[in-house]
């Protein structure tokens, strides 16, 4: 029997004891808690790049969030939890281009959370669940070039996601992802040349825009950058010979920047965009012989620059889409045959463009347009017999363009531009019966030719270019009675262009210029 001491002294050893397994007990960390550290320490290592030491910390997780889940089969939280370790597995693996891995993990995830949605079928924390997970693995196969599986993930999650809209039409995050995966399809559809059924895919992003509650503070600029997406879709079916589906995606791209500026009308930014929108759908209009149809647009985009005082000297984005849609409104009057019309546009875009190049100086996409619609306007005044105005246009282009080909003298571009200006001014010199100047211009034009095709002697453009120019030379110095000079031109022409014809590279405008040379060359001289 123990003396009450040694009682005193056991109970309290037993006492310290249980303290010391308790504290132990309370350090040792959950296995809920376990896991979670676990996979935030696999998402720190993939962003750096330590896979492998990251797929260890993850599966270790995994394996404990799997354990959680079967000990409680009901406990809907652990399964959500699994799969939500397995998607940030995936999300490492892809963001370390393991995509045949990450794919693996997100069809794990897919599958958890199908089977939960597929329990609770109006819960919505579950179905917005499931669409991330489809877009998930949407996007992976398309990284996989598998375009018809990622395509058809996207259309589930685009199912889902309209039932989630439905569900609270007042959710912006639901919505924006709803208009993106939209948007997915849309692209994947262009991919796989099905062009009508992408239109139909993009007109759909403009309902659900319009389910995005009104509140003042929602961040508007993933939409901003949706209709930019919209645009250069639309932009690559025109380049497929698509016009008609092209104009319904530049429509809906102009829907959802009405929308902005329906929300926000206050944002300059989105003001302009718009108006940079209907620029896009009225050249496209003219581009397929509908000028009627494009002068409203016109208007109203040129009243929403006014709005914003675009005209002003900044070479701001909104000064250069006036000067664009300007030019537009000119192409449009012109093709109507309301000359005066075009030609008031044509210069009002010019003087526009024309303050832009003042101040963006290294800006070598402003100074092209200003040429491009300063020739436009002179061949307008020519047309008219505005010899003197005509000619004013044209040698503001030779300026410009001299200075581009002076600092590169190589470049073929501005070279030819620079030929065609030249031509350009000959013609109005000879118009007005200036034979001597307009003879100097011609052969300054041959001059740069024969640099061009020196320095490029594979590029059979320049010989058809230098092939016209040499034509329209020798027409020239035969008026002018210098019948050696003009033959040697008119037999380079046809030399020049009859072998064209016979390696098959001639078109039919090198062909006419062939068959006119030859008939110059048999007239007596």
């Amino acid at each position: 029997m123990l003396s009450p001491d040694r009682r005193v002294l056991l109970s309290t050893c037993l006492l310290v004891l249980f303290a010391s397994f308790s504290a132990r007990a309370e350090s040792l960390p959950s296995p809920l808690k376990r896991a979670s550290e676990l996979a935030k320490k696999g998402e720190i290592l993939g962003l750096q790049q330590r896979v492998d030491d990251a797929s260890a910390a993850f599966e270790e997780a995994t394996v404990i969030y799997q354990k959680l889940a079967d000990q409680n089969p009901s406990d809907v939280a652990s399964r959500q939890s699994l799969a939500s370790c397995y998607e940030k597995f995936g999300d490492m693996l892809v963001g370390n281009n393991r995509l045949d891995r990450g794919l693996a993990n997100y069809q794990k995830s897919l599958e958890i959370r199908q089977a939960l949605a597929n329990q609770d079928s109006g819960n919505a924390e579950r179905l917005h669940d499931l669409v991330e997970s489809l877009a998930r693995m949407g996007r992976v196969s398309i990284l996989q070039h598998q375009l018809s599986n990622s395509l058809q993930f996207y259309q589930k999650a685009c199912v889902a996601g309209d039932r989630l809209v439905k569900h609270n039409p007042q959710n912006s995050v639901w919505a924006s992802q709803q208009a993106i995966n939209q948007d997915w399809v849309g692209e994947i559809l262009l991919l796989l040349s099905s062009y009508d059924e992408a239109a139909d895919a993009y007109a759909q992003i403009a309902d659900t825009v319009k389910e995005l509650p009104d509140a003042g503070n929602t961040d508007l600029n993933w939409l901003a950058e949706l209709a930019i997406n919209l645009d250069d879709a639309a932009a690559l079916i025109v380049t497929k010979g698509k016009p008609q589906q092209a104009l319904r995606i530049f429509e809906v791209a102009r829907d959802l920047r009405q929308q902005l500026v329906d929300r926000d009308s206050d944002n300059q930014d989105f003001i302009r965009d718009l108006a940079i929108g209907l620029e896009n759908i009225a050249a496209l209009l003219v581009g397929r012989g509908e000028p009627l149809e494009a002068l409203p647009v016109c208007q109203e985009a040129v009243d929403l620059l006014n709005e914003i005082n675009a005209a002003t000297d900044d070479g701001s984005k909104a000064q250069l889409a006036l000067g664009n849609i300007l030019e537009q409104y000119g192409l449009a009057a012109e093709k109507l045959n309301r000359y005066d019309e075009a030609l008031e546009h044509f210069e009002q875009s010019a003087t526009v463009l024309e303050k832009a190049s003042a101040t963006l100086t290294s800006d070598t996409g402003v100074k092209p347009a200003l040429c491009r619609v300063l020739s436009r306007f002179g061949s307008l005044l020519v047309a008219k017999r505005r010899y003197p105005d005509a000619l004013y246009a044209y040698e503001k282009v030779r300026n410009i363009l001299s200075t581009a080909y002076q600092a590169n003298p190589s470049d073929p571009t501005s070279g030819v531009a620079l030929t065609v200006d030249l031509e350009a001014i000959g013609y109005v010199f000879s118009a007005q019966r200036m034979s001597s100047q307009a003879l100097n211009s011609y052969k300054e034009a041959s001059a740069i030719m024969t640099k061009l095709r020196q320095l490029h002697p594979e590029n059979h453009e320049l010989d058809e270019t230098f092939a016209g120019t040499e034509l329209a030379l020798g027409k020239l110095l035969r008026d002018q009675g210098e019948a050696k000079d003009a033959r040697v031109a008119f037999e380079q022409c046809s030399q020049i262009l009859f072998h064209l014809r016979e390696t098959g590279q001639l078109d039919d405008q090198g062909v006419d210029w062939l068959h006119e040379a030859d008939m110059q060359l048999r007239q007596p001289f």
